[in-house]
């Protein structure tokens, strides 16, 4: 991968992301099944540790949506204030009589429509929020195996992203989903904690990029479901490349260091094959599945 723009799924398209950085001599780790055999104690506890952090990131994604509500229900306290106050206003006016104020009634009226309009805008967000986090934690907390979309996947936990500022404002996105994708039979938590993870990991890298770019693209090829995920980050040193799958390996204080092994884990089942190409200025992230 001496260039970003010459990624496969994009030389395919006869397309490339624009903006990602070249990038000589990459360096590569690679995941693929089956894991290596660990004792059946080790074994058990890596089990369970995939079973909380399952419920561990629920959580986490919960906290951060209802942390988002609550710039809009400020609004929404802050406008009902100015709106009860003018209303008190009205009422003085309507008392001192209705002939000699009807330019200031009317003037009060279009000021109540507006703020009117301000308070189903920001319910609007509200609801919508809230309305993908039920469909989320239905979809995550179902128990049986289904045939899923691997592209609605994707595209429900980018809307989900929406709600974070950075990602909505400064990051600029490139979303190519190649369509008639056949449906993969699994757990829908396993795709999509999956993804979060992928997406955690390259937003994380580009918090202090000049022009964060976030790639995600999905394709068939030879057998294969193949999602990419690219972003314009810091890299990936040359000297952790090899320990990336490693638990609890992180160069970050606050995290636990277990996001690409949580991914490797989640989709071990599914025969995924996980590549990490990294260079300074540009990171991709190729998950092949088999059909």
């Amino acid at each position: 991968m001496a260039d970003q723009r010459s990624h496969p799924l994009f030389k395919e398209a006869g397309t490339s992301p624009a903006g990602l950085a070249q990038v000589p001599g990459p360096q590569k780790a690679k995941a693929s099944p089956p894991l290596a055999p660990a004792p059946d104690s080790l074994e058990r506890c890596l089990n369970e540790l995939v079973r909380y952090y399952r419920h561990s990131c629920a959580g986490r994604l919960v906290s951060g949506i209802v942390h988002q509500m609550n710039t809009p229900l400020q609004v929404l306290s802050f406008q009902l204030e100015l709106l009860e106050q003018k209303d008190r206003e009205e009422l003085e006016t309507l008392e001192a009589g209705p002939l000699a104020a009807a330019s200031k009634l009317r003037a009060l009226h279009d000021y109540r429509r507006q703020k009117i309009r301000q308070f189903r805008l920001e319910l609007e967000k509200l609801q919508d929020l809230t309305r993908r986090l039920v469909l989320q934690g239905a979809h995550e907390e179902a128990q049986a195996k289904r045939h899923l979309d691997l592209n609605q996947i994707l595209q429900a936990q980018l809307e989900i992203y929406l709600a974070q500022p950075f990602f909505k404002h400064r990051v600029k996105r490139e979303i190519r989903l190649a369509p008639g994708l056949p449906p993969i039979y699994g757990h829908y938590l396993d795709f999509s904690q999956s993804f979060r993870n992928l997406l955690d990991n390259a937003l994380e890298a580009m918090e202090g990029a000049a022009a964060p770019q976030l790639t995600v693209a999905t394709a068939l090829q030879e057998g294969c479901h193949v999602l990419l995920v690219g972003d314009t980050g810091t890299g990936i040193p040359r000297e952790t490349m090899p320990l990336i799958f490693e638990p609890f390996f992180t160069t970050r204080r606050d995290h636990a260091g277990l996001g690409l092994f949580m991914v490797q884990r989640l989709l071990a089942p599914y025969g995924a094959e996980i590549r990490v190409e990294s260079a300074p200025g540009a990171t991709w992230v190729t998950v092949s599945l088999p059909v």
